[in-house]
């Protein structure tokens, strides 16, 4: 069941091809502007909490999962760790190229400013024990991942919270607040060890941060939101 959220003039749509479209339902809001999209997406999560999804995702619209135990994974994790604990994926670039970097993962360490800002007191790290051998997850450098998924309780946990909703943009833009800010105060938030970053993983298309290797990365971005 995937919805895009709109502002009813920018659309991922008409990208699609006709035979993809009918898969596809298109919501339309009205956002303060197209950055404060994430919010819209995150109320219209809410109104459907109880309608018997295992996940309720958010993703940006330049994200793609490639792993068919993806979900599973996040699952698994809950189960494990409890409604209070929340797993993100580490975001990576692939760069098919000799001689180049051919997998960049692109959230590396924000400044640790910004890190006690976002999460002043970190979860410790844990290790599961697989049958592929020993996972560990820890509290991220980074908690951005352009994505989140919730199950239900947990989304009546946020949708419960104090903070819903309160409009706070204080980390980058609207955009990476919607996405990462509303979840830092009231998670705790885990993402796999670097070490073990390939766990659980998704794809950002194209490579605009991989060709910044050497230079910098300014912050924000443009990207739209997809949720379902």
């Amino acid at each position: 069941d995937l919805r895009v959220i709109t502002d009813g003039e920018h659309t991922v749509l008409n990208q699609l091809e006709q035979q993809y479209r009918s898969m596809v339902e298109e919501v339309v809001t009205n956002p303060e502007s197209p950055r404060h999209l994430g919010f819209e997406a995150q109320k219209h999560q809410a109104n459907h909490s109880n309608d018997g999804y295992d996940l309720v995702g958010y993703l940006e619209d330049d994200l793609l999962i490639h792993d068919p135990y993806f979900f599973h994974k996040i699952l698994w994790f809950t189960e494990q760790m409890g409604p209070e604990c929340l797993l993100l994926p580490h975001r990576m670039e692939l760069w098919r190229q000799p001689d180049q970097v051919d997998k960049f993962y692109i959230d590396g360490p924000v400044c640790q400013a910004d890190l006690d800002f976002l999460i002043p007191e970190p979860a410790d790290p844990v290790a599961a024990g697989l049958p592929v051998g020993q996972v560990i997850f820890e509290s991220p450098r980074n908690p951005h991942a352009g994505c989140f998924f919730l199950t239900p309780p947990q989304l009546r946990r946020w949708n419960e919270h104090p903070s819903w909703q309160d409009g706070d943009c204080s980390y980058v833009s609207p955009l990476e607040s919607a996405a990462t800010l509303g979840l830092t105060k009231v998670f705790h938030l885990y993402k796999p060890a670097i070490s073990h970053a390939s766990w659980l993983e998704l794809q950002h298309w194209g490579n605009s941060f991989r060709s910044l290797i050497g230079g910098a990365i300014a912050p924000g971005s443009t990207e739209e939101t997809t949720e379902s």
